[in-house]
């Protein structure tokens, strides 16, 4: 019962905006069932002073701007995260360093999934992140990575000698003192779906805004490596 009623209270305090470009709010139960829970980890890495990395099925939109922060104690994290996640049978949720990962069941031991791409001996020094997140952006399609100019923010610098995507973009959320990174890759979007010319979705947030984002296909005739 404990459980229940905070699985409640944490999506009854995300106040998301599903208009996905419409008039209404809309969506597939799925896009819709994503925004919720992008705006929970939100939230809840927020109120627990948790960095949160969430790789979504769908792309998620939720407000440019965080309102309404619940107060959670600190003992209730794993509490309140476990309420969230299991809210939707597709995801699981796990530690990695001091950073909590929410994912797709099935993408931890992927090798096709392309946040679990090889990354070594990746230095970044001085960049602004969104140049990263659009320099992780080419290397899921090329396997080349360079920071891209953009952006006028505090510059971040770290390194990733051995890891993955998912590795990288939580380094970044630590250089970049922000809270929480969502990316998505759906390379078979359909034509009646919101938006069938995206497949890649990076972004980053603080605890108050949205940071950094990248919404991206690749150049006609592109496959990725």
């Amino acid at each position: 019962m404990r459980m229940t009623t905070l699985a409640v209270l944490v999506f009854g305090l995300v106040i998301v905006h599903t208009d996905r470009g419409r008039a209404q709010p809309s969506g597939t139960l799925s896009e819709l069932a994503d925004d919720a829970l992008g705006g929970a980890l939100w939230h809840i890495a927020v109120a627990t002073q948790t960095r949160i990395g969430f790789e979504s099925v769908e792309f998620v939109h939720v407000p440019s701007r965080l309102k309404n922060v619940p107060t959670f104690p600190v003992s209730s994290r794993a509490e309140a995260l476990t309420a969230a996640v299991d809210a939707d049978p597709r995801y699981e949720w796990r530690s990695i360093g001091d950073i909590v990962v929410v994912r797709p069941k099935g993408a931890w031991n992927e090798p096709a999934d392309p946040f679990n791409r090889p990354v070594r001996n990746l230095r970044v020094e001085n960049a602004q992140p969104h140049g990263v997140i659009l320099g992780l952006r080419d290397f899921i399609y090329t396997n080349k990575f360079a920071v891209l100019p953009g952006g006028q923010a505090i510059p971040v610098s770290f390194d990733v000698q051995s890891g993955t995507v998912v590795d990288a973009l939580n380094r970044l959320l630590e250089s970049a003192d922000t809270v929480l990174w969502i990316a998505s890759y759906r390379p078979n979007a359909q034509p009646g779906q919101r938006f069938p010319n995206w497949d890649l979705q990076i972004s980053t947030r603080n605890s108050i805004s949205l940071q950094s984002e990248s919404r991206s296909h690749p150049q006609r005739g592109l496959k990725m490596k």
